[in-house]
């Protein structure tokens, strides 16, 4: 009876320890706070989410928006790094993202065109 007594103790004190929080940050792909790499990529984000936009993506499963910043932050990296050539490689496959769901009748070129734009507009690598 004695030992499992402490048995008890030792595992309540064990898993206190355990279950205490920890001081450090969530992880990167959790948060996204302050993880763009340019104020670039913010823009473009802000933009993309906008409330006029919610209705054009609906459509696309694939969450296009994620993936299309994801890329841009990090082609904003390639351009801290002076690697233009990467950052425009990083660019074309983000607007290639918009493309795929136009192909696929997620939505239309007419729809996207202001985001595209604004994308193109923001970026300081120019597409070729």
């Amino acid at each position: 009876m004695r030992l499992s007594a402490i048995f008890c103790a030792f595992s309540l004190l064990l898993a206190g320890v355990a279950l205490e929080p920890a001081p450090v940050g969530a992880a990167g792909w959790i948060s996204t706070a302050n993880s763009h790499a340019s104020a670039w990529v913010t823009e473009i984000e802000k933009e993309m989410y906008k409330k006029d936009y919610r209705w054009v993506f609906l459509n696309d499963p694939r969450t296009p928006q994620a993936s299309v910043v994801r890329l841009l932050n990090r082609a904003a990296a390639a351009v801290e790094a002076k690697n233009d050539e990467l950052a425009k490689e990083l660019v074309g496959e983000a607007m290639e993202v918009i493309e795929e769901g136009i192909r696929k009748n997620y939505y239309s070129r007419e729809d996207v065109r202001p985001i595209t734009s604004f994308i193109k507009q923001h970026v300081p690598v120019k597409l070729g």
